[in-house]
């Protein structure tokens, strides 16, 4: 019984929408183009400004649907000032990106809600179409262009609507229309994409609230990275020209933290020098093997921070930032002079087979030797006792990495990505002796700890360790829940290595080539889905990967290389902007031409039944019978009957109009078989005479 009333409430809405006058149904399509134009910004708003618009266009379709009054002025303009006010306590201004955002979301409710007139529903268009174009401020992916798109044509169907005085077309043919004008668009906007000239920078720029990092940060505590293996938001994406590594090599170097406060880690101050132009860091990188090239599209992350296969050879050139510089400093890390804010390609070559670092000890090892005072006594005994042992037995600092590697094998570790907090001061002591569970930066601080109580220089390294192929278009993607924690030590005439006591505890995190899909794909939902519904799930996402990635390469990285490469296939070597402008204007000048020629033949295109009622009153007209195309085919049906051809010529020109009355009011449902009888009545117009 519920199951049967829950099925006739939508038949009834649908019946109460019919039911509503023309100008009603008019605006709830527009408040619902509105709603489809701010749900991709609702994650960008404040909660207040997100669920003040919903509720703004909501009021309105409940004052349309109900064919109530719209609210007072007064009302309005109050609201308008608390959004300005409340705009004003939260970002401190009204100008740049987000604000100015909030307020245009909140304007779009409140100027819905005060439409009154034609004029009103033009500035609504305006507003929406600006909320379309700020979409892009956030987002440039495949998906948002998709979903705009969506936005733009349901615009301009209402802005077809709006100039519709008189008559009822269907939705679907409304929608055709836009279509159709949409399609007479694209070859302008194709000319422009193509040949407008590309600069070194932004032709225009809004001023932007600071935006907020994603990723890996230059600070580490205990659980933050942990709190990434649920971002399931990809970090980069590579494209290797050549052999790929083994995945257990694969490690993205990321930043690297020295200094520790017994809570938090946080990297060495970068000096003025080391991001001085052309200068070159002592790295003393020593390689073997061939190198790994590879192309790496990095998603704008605000943070300086850009990522290589260890050991990258070099900096790279970054595409897409050109007036940001990359530094390679001396712990290998490669770091920008500005926050990666677009999104970024950029080439390496990389060695994963390396050494590097000064192989006699000296003063810059300090601290890289600190430790808090008083902080995690047990810890501090431990490596001691692992030094004395080492130094008894004469080994080293190897001996001393390789004991405590075995003792995250061999005791009964875990590793979660839910530890839970580890409060105090003596966190690792509690993480070593009691709890014994962590996630990877809970492995590579207590190695690091008892390295330094050891008396051997080490610090932790963060960035991203393996991926995943993606089938479809064979690239590298690798996610922010690959974020990883692994440590390095230095030992005497061999610079530094690497140490990564999290694959002691959990070989799998570094090497998933066996593993199931279940076990590779955590954050898919295998808890709430069975095995197959989740390799859909994967084949999907595979799929919105391969078509972002490509989107990426062919769209948002056609830059001025990309448009000078074009133009050389061309015949234009070195083009200037003068040149430019000059292809651009002619190629738009054709493509306006031709997109003129269509209209022109679209403007001439008989209506086929029009056609055949013309033809037919043509022929009778010879015959003396006047008609016009005001008269109904009924009507001049009975002239024909009143006049003196044959009875032969009467019926079958009456049969003839009956034929065409009956198609112009045939119902939508039978279109098809209408058009193939309208082709038959054609043919027959075309052959009737007034004499037998």
């Amino acid at each position: 019984m519920q199951a049967a009333r829950g099925s006739k409430l939508p038949r009834r809405w649908l019946a109460q929408l019919r039911g509503l006058p023309r100008d009603a149904r008019d605006t709830l399509f527009l408040l619902a183009v509105a709603g489809i134009t701010l749900v991709p910004l609702t994650p960008h708003l404040p909660p207040w400004a997100g669920l003040g618009a919903a509720a703004l266009l909501a009021w309105r379709a409940v004052l349309a649907w109900r064919s109530r009054p719209l609210p007072a002025r007064w009302m309005l303009a109050a609201l308008l000032i608390a959004g300005a006010g409340l705009t004003l306590w939260q970002f401190r201004t009204i100008f740049g990106r987000d604000p100015g955002i909030a307020l245009v979301s909140l304007l779009l409710g409140l100027k819905a809600l005060e439409t009154r007139n034609r004029r009103d529903t033009y500035v609504l268009f305006y507003v929406g179409f600006f909320g379309v174009s700020a979409n892009f401020l956030y987002s440039q992916s495949a998906f948002t262009a998709g979903w705009m798109l969506l936005a733009t044509a349901g615009w301009i169907t209402a802005l077809i609507n709006a100039n519709l005085p008189a008559g009822e077309p269907p939705l679907r043919q409304r929608f055709g229309l836009t279509l159709k004008l949409l399609a007479f668009g694209t070859p302008a906007m194709v000319v422009l994409f193509l040949l407008f000239p590309r600069f070194a920078g932004p032709l225009w720029a809004l001023p932007s609230s600071a935006g907020s990092a994603t990723g890996l940060t230059d600070r580490m505590d205990a659980g933050s990275i942990a709190s990434l293996a649920r971002d399931d938001s990809v970090a980069f994406r590579v494209k290797f020209h050549g052999p790929r590594p083994p995945e257990r090599e694969l490690y993205w170097r990321g930043p690297v933290l020295t200094l520790f406060n017994g809570q938090q880690w946080s990297p060495l101050p970068v000096t003025p020098l080391e991001l001085r132009p052309g200068y070159d860091p002592p790295r003393k990188l020593r390689t073997q093997g061939p190198g790994v090239r590879y192309t790496v599209t990095m998603q704008p992350s605000q943070q300086p921070f850009v990522f290589a296969l260890d050991a990258a050879e070099g900096a790279p050139t970054l595409r897409g930032q050109p007036q940001t510089e990359v530094y390679q400093l001396s712990d290998l890390q490669l770091r920008a002079n500005h926050p990666i804010t677009q999104l970024t390609r950029y080439d390496l070559t990389s060695y994963p087979q390396f050494s590097y670092g000064p192989r006699t000890l000296s003063r810059h090892f300090e601290a890289d030797l600190e430790l808090p005072p008083g902080d995690d006594p047990r810890t501090v005994a431990l490596g001691e006792r692992l030094a004395r042992k080492a130094q008894a037995e004469g080994g080293g600092p190897l001996q001393v990495a390789q004991a405590a590697l075995q003792m995250f094998r061999r005791e009964p570790f875990r590793y979660t990505l839910d530890p839970g907090p580890y409060p105090g001061r003596n966190q690792v002591d509690d993480f070593l002796f009691d709890r014994r569970v962590g996630f990877c930066e809970h492995y590579a601080q207590a190695f690091v700890v008892l390295m330094r109580a050891a008396g051997i220089p080490a610090r932790v390294v963060t960035g991203y360790q393996g991926g995943r192929e993606n089938p479809i278009d064979h690239t590298w993607v690798v996610r922010q829940s690959d974020a990883h924690a692994w440590a390095e030590y230095w030992v005497a005439g061999r610079g530094w290595l690497r140490a990564d006591p999290t694959a002691m505890v959990d070989p799998a995190r570094v090497d998933r080539s066996g593993q199931t899909l279940a076990a590779r794909e955590p954050l898919l939902g295998v808890a709430a889905f069975g095995p197959r519904d989740t390799a859909l799930l994967l084949r999907l996402r595979n799929l919105g990967d391969a078509l972002n990635n490509s989107w990426n390469q062919w769209i948002l990285d056609y830059g001025q290389a990309r448009q000078n490469a074009l133009l050389r296939k061309l015949g234009m070597n070195q083009p200037d902007w003068r040149q430019l402008s000059a292809l651009t204007l002619a190629a738009l000048s054709l493509a306006v031409s031709v997109m003129g020629l269509l209209l022109v033949w679209e403007r001439r295109r008989t209506d086929p039944w029009s056609d055949a009622y013309a033809r037919l009153r043509k022929r009778l007209g010879e015959s003396g019978i006047a008609g016009t195309p005001a008269d109904a085919p009924l009507t001049l049906a009975a002239r024909v009957r009143r006049s003196a051809l044959p009875p032969g010529a009467v019926a079958s020109a009456c049969a003839l109009l009956q034929d065409l009355e009956r198609w112009r009011y045939a119902a939508p449902s039978q279109a098809r078989t209408q058009r193939q009888r309208l082709a038959q009545l054609r043919r027959a117009v075309r052959r009737w005479r007034p004499t037998p």
